[in-house]
């Protein structure tokens, strides 16, 4: 069904405490429900990460992420890279640390605009500081298959997993072009769904 055309758009915000109230957030992972209504706050108090926020035309909490500035030994990396590696140490990253949708809006493609937001914001990021790779971990619920799934979504964005840890995949950061947005909407219909289907560990 065609929204009216005076329909408000959902936006994607940084989290104010004061303004979103999260006690009522529910993604059906108790680990992304407790970083989001405990944890999330308190870490971007601390500059430790960056929480934005979707919200719909009532103001409804719809779903979350969260990145920080994060770092990977060259050495983690696949043999490919590495013309592009440093002599010794680490390089510059991104890490996406949780991504949840409450479990009322699931199945709408929202997690897939969370990521693709995400990333868009870190390739601007890199555009001005310089940022090699953006990292995430899988969340690993206990259940193989739900979990396989999950790293299959995050593959058909692109990101790929790190010779030593399948669950811990990376994507080479994207400078900022006026594309990266397109670029990052690799398989639009494979756009999760839900945090059921999408979730990372902090």
């Amino acid at each position: 069904m065609t929204a009216p055309e005076d329909a408000k758009p959902n936006v994607i915000e940084p989290l104010d405490p004061a303004k979103h109230d999260r006690a009522a957030f529910s993604c059906g992972i108790e680990q992304v429900d407790n970083f989001f209504r405990r944890t999330a706050n308190k870490l971007v108090k601390a500059d430790n990460v960056r929480t934005f926020v979707m919200v719909g035309p009532a103001g409804e909490l719809i779903g979350f992420y969260a990145a920080n500035a994060h770092a990977i030994d060259y050495t983690e990396l696949p043999d490919r890279f590495a013309r592009n590696r440093p002599a010794h140490g680490s390089i510059p990253a991104a890490y996406i640390s949780m991504i949840g949708v409450d479990s009322r809006f699931q199945g709408r493609g929202y997690g897939g605009d969370l990521l693709v937001d995400c990333l868009t914001r870190l390739a601007s990021v890199a555009n001005a500081l310089g940022i090699a790779v953006v990292v995430l971990d899988v969340l690993d619920c206990g259940d193989p298959e739900k979990v396989a799934k999950r790293r299959a979504l995050y593959t058909s964005y692109g990101f790929e997993p790190l010779p030593s840890n399948e669950l811990r995949l990376f994507l080479p950061a994207l400078p900022a072009n006026g594309n990266s947005s397109n670029a990052y909407r690799r398989h639009p219909a494979m756009i999760p769904s839900g945090p059921s289907e999408f979730a990372t560990g902090f």
